[in-house]
């Protein structure tokens, strides 16, 4: 008998996401941002208490052994709280191979993420980081983090550079599949900063008020709004299909990740953009908070290759149209 084709996560699995996410509501402010790019010792180990960084890590090595789609639920309430790249790149991390079997005691490890330029690694460092998950246009590997690292900027977030040949031997590679499920926490984490947005923006043209009433009820504040509703419920909606297609096997898989890579990361950047227009003035302030869904979202682009390399990928996946 023919199984029948799924197209979004079950019940069981959006409630066992929706209750850990619920978790996080009250341990990832959003005005910590403000204070530190990075997430705290206690946060750290307040996700770790709650199975975060075990959820893709089998039972034999300890972890809860869940498949891509209750990963990437999680990973989009992990987006809505704007996590640390950090917290992703430790996610990505259990994914790597060494000799084609998975490693064991990266769990909950901090893990800097970065992206290969040239003969150079561009980081999103975090103190404590003693892993580098380093990007490229094709591949991912798994390094100890570099002593020796270039600041280049340290207002905004811990960015640095260090020379690729001093990374040492990696410590885990990741394959074609690795690569896909590396790409499929981008797009859900992107998908939950573009649901931030949105909430964010809805929540003030709400309580805003110009001529004696709130700015939510004018008419262009509202297809705004309609707007980035669409697309952040499409992000979220071809993110999770992408999940369960990995998830199935699905010949289309690769074809659905990189869709969703795409989709989440342009909803991301235009919701962003959008609350920033609803909030006015003040959006564009350093004390608001919109100014930081948008800084976030772009590190996580850039870390992720950029848009222009998911959109060319797209185009170019063998046998997936």
């Amino acid at each position: 008998m023919a199984v029948e084709a799924r197209y979004h996560p079950s019940r069981d699995q959006l409630a066992l996401a929706g209750a850990l996410n619920d978790s996080l509501v009250d341990l990832l402010p959003l005005a910590r941002v403000h204070a530190s790019h990075e997430e705290g010792a206690e946060t750290w180990a307040a996700l770790d208490a709650l199975g975060v960084f075990g959820v893709a890590v089998s039972e034999e090595l300890g972890g809860s052994g869940l498949g891509a789609a209750e990963e990437a639920l999680i990973v989009m309430g992990l987006g809505r709280r704007l996590v640390a790249p950090s917290v992703l790149a430790a996610l990505g991390a259990v994914h790597g191979r060494a000799s084609g079997k998975p490693i064991s005691g990266l769990a909950g490890r901090r893990a800097a993420a970065g992206y290969r330029r040239g003969d150079r690694a561009v980081m999103v460092d975090e103190a404590g980081a003693d892993l580098l998950l380093l990007r490229g246009e094709s591949d991912a590997a798994l390094f100890e983090a570099p002593a020796s690292k270039e600041t280049i900027e340290d207002q905004l977030w811990a960015a640095r550079l260090a020379e690729v040949d001093g990374l040492g031997s990696p410590l885990a590679m990741f394959g074609p599949d690795e690569l896909l499920r590396l790409r499929l926490i981008d797009a859900a984490a992107l998908s939950g900063l573009a649901e931030a947005a949105l909430e964010m923006a809805v929540a003030y043209s709400g309580v805003r008020e110009q001529f004696g009433r709130p700015i939510g009820s004018f008419q262009a504040v509202k297809h705004h709004c309609a707007n980035m509703a669409i697309a952040a419920r499409c992000a979220r909606d071809q993110t999770s299909f992408a999940a369960v297609a990995l998830d199935d096997a699905r010949e289309d898989a690769e074809l659905q990740v990189e869709c969703a890579l795409l989709m989440a990361g342009s909803a991301a950047l235009e919701n962003a953009g959008k609350n920033i227009q609803i909030h006015g003035g003040i959006g564009f302030s350093d004390e608001a908070d919109p100014h930081l869904i948008l800084k976030r979202a772009q590190v996580l682009i850039a870390v992720a290759g950029g848009l222009e390399a998911a959109t060319d990928r797209v185009a170019n996946v063998k046998g997936g149209w």
